[in-house]
């Protein structure tokens, strides 16, 4: 047998103090202060943790947290925002690794300790699966979710166990999921990919019978012997001192966001199993990087890699060979392991961010980039130059008391702005499509591509892209979409339409802008082929 693990129960602790104990584990495991240990915490009150690279005003509904006290932090780990209530039961192992971290080693570490939680399961009756990275399942259904990151030869995994049901109708309310998904269809829908011990038991065990399952479950795996502990006085100095850290408004909401100077904003995103979203600005004139914000649904070990990658990325030349070189040698000098994406995957979709200037040959002026996304994993210059079909649209532009609202169509009466579109459309041979919902929108692509469709041109919220970005790619279809103004079904507010699945807010298109790509997009293709 290996020496044993620690085991402390640190109980129910406020939201700011359980991420603060977080970093103290972490670095008095980093210094070699603490031997292998194993924590079980819960919260004093639901609340919602960020992952490491993500930001607040992106996932969180911030006003509806504020108006219920709902507190709101980052977490030291990676991946998605989690909303966390008393149904969950926390736990989080440090881990000090002799020599060198290899890439490798992270991977092999999540493998053990998910092979660890469900030994812990089944011990308690349940039998369940992983799903890489980050998910345990019972027959489909997700009972328990972790990730990871390191410092040093210090690793840190944290995650939960689903004990009771959880309270979907306000975790659906503060993250930014459209209102129309909160109809008690959808509610119940989402309640049904959930599973937790007690639906699967018929009643949750004791807290200490599942804790003790758990503990058996990582000593057996790691084959160690555990014993009870208690915090050192290395560990409470850390964590006085990351209290306050933590606490502060800098830490929730981050000082990564990229700063405005002169040059273009440019934005890309890019989803497979991971998002990365790449902020932006070039200098015009020297061609450099002016500033840059990588942030994302992504793990990363060790933690700082991203901010390091950030900082080298910054004040180089802004050409493919230039970044790839600065992305690859930060990775291979970190020994940096992000699960599901390569340091190809961030040099890509820094590349894709950076060809947004060629939409500035379009028409488009350099504070509008941010408002255009490209979809798929064709070039833009290649998207520009193929024949242009379709022009979608959607439905919550058109007037809400429209006869055409909700359904195709559109009487150009001049009350709102689809009647533009559709003229648009007439003026170049397009065949305008509204849009009334996500399933609409991926029937219609899925029958474009099949029909020889080679790209479409379309607008949106940059919220519904984000949530969908990951379908979009699964599709395949090589399109523009521009930005809507206004207020989006990704707003609190509107509840009872919601329930009646109607948005009724009217969002405006961004008329000139789409005009202004079409227009380039036809007259570059002339160019090209006249």
């Amino acid at each position: 047998m290996k020496p044993g693990w620690r085991v402390i129960d640190t109980g129910c602790l406020t939201c700011s103090q359980n991420i603060a104990l977080d970093k103290a584990l972490l670095l008095a495991c980093r210094e070699r202060l603490i031997p292998d240990t194993l924590r079980f915490f819960q919260f004093t009150a639901g609340c919602v943790l960020l992952g490491h690279y993500q930001r607040a005003e992106q996932e969180v509904r911030l006003d509806f947290c504020q108006q219920q006290s709902i507190d709101i932090n980052r977490r030291l780990t990676g991946g998605n925002t989690v909303y966390w209530d008393g149904s969950l039961l926390g736990w989080a192992v440090v881990l000090p690794r002799a020599g060198q971290a290899a890439a490798n080693q992270a991977d092999t570490l999540r493998y053990q300790i998910a092979a660890a939680i469900i030994e812990g399961l089944s011990q308690l009756g349940v039998k369940a699966q992983y799903q890489y990275p980050a998910a345990i399942e019972v027959a489909g259904r997700q009972i328990a979710w972790f990730s990871g990151t390191r410092q040093g030869t210090a690793f840190f995994c944290q995650g939960y166990i689903r004990v009771s049901d959880s309270d979907v109708h306000t975790l659906l309310r503060a993250l930014r999921i459209p209102t129309e998904k909160l109809v008690n269809k959808e509610v119940d829908l989402f309640k049904q990919s959930l599973a937790s011990l007690a639906s699967v038991l018929g009643a949750p065990p004791p807290p200490a019978v599942i804790k003790a399952a758990i503990t058996a479950g990582f000593c057996r795996i790691f084959q160690v012997a555990a014993c009870e502990g208690k915090m050192t006085p290395g560990e409470e100095a850390y964590y006085q001192t990351s209290c306050q850290e933590v606490a502060a408004r800098q830490w929730v909401f981050g000082s990564r966001s990229v700063s405005r100077p002169a040059g273009y904003q440019l934005r890309s995103t890019l989803k497979e199993q991971s998002l990365i979203t790449v902020a932006m600005s070039v200098d015009s004139s020297r061609q450099r990087i002016d500033a840059i914000s990588l942030t994302g649904t992504f793990e990363a070990y060790p933690l700082e890699v991203i901010s390091r990658l950030e900082s080298n990325l910054l004040h180089i030349a802004a050409t493919p060979e230039q970044i790839r070189n600065t992305v690859n040698d930060c990775f291979r000098e970190c020994h940096a392991c992000i699960p599901t994406l390569t340091a190809d995957d961030f040099t890509n979709t820094i590349l894709k961010a950076l060809e947004k200037l060629q939409f500035l040959n379009w028409g488009a002026g350099p504070a509008e980039l941010n408002e255009l996304t490209v979809v798929g994993n064709c070039a833009i210059q290649n998207i520009f130059e193929q024949p242009l079909t379709t022009l979608l649209i959607p439905y919550c532009a058109k007037d809400t008391e429209c006869r055409y609202r909700y359904r195709e169509g559109c009487g150009q009466c001049g009350r709102c702005d689809v009647g533009d579109a559709y003229a648009l459309a007439a003026e170049y041979g397009l065949a305008p499509i509204t849009i009334q919902n996500y399933e609409m929108l991926e029937e219609n692509l899925k029958a474009l591509k099949q029909a020889g469709c080679k790209v479409f041109i379309g607008t949106c919220c940059e919220a519904f892209w984000v949530k969908h970005a990951r379908d979009f790619a699964e599709i395949g279809l090589p399109g523009i979409l521009v930005n809507v103004d206004n207020s989006t079904c990704y707003e609190l507010g509107r509840e009872q339409a919601a329930r009646q699945g109607r948005f009724e807010n009217q969002t405006k298109l961004k008329k000139q802008l789409i005009r202004q790509i079409v227009n380039g997009m036809f007259n570059n293709r002339d160019a090209s082929y006249g």
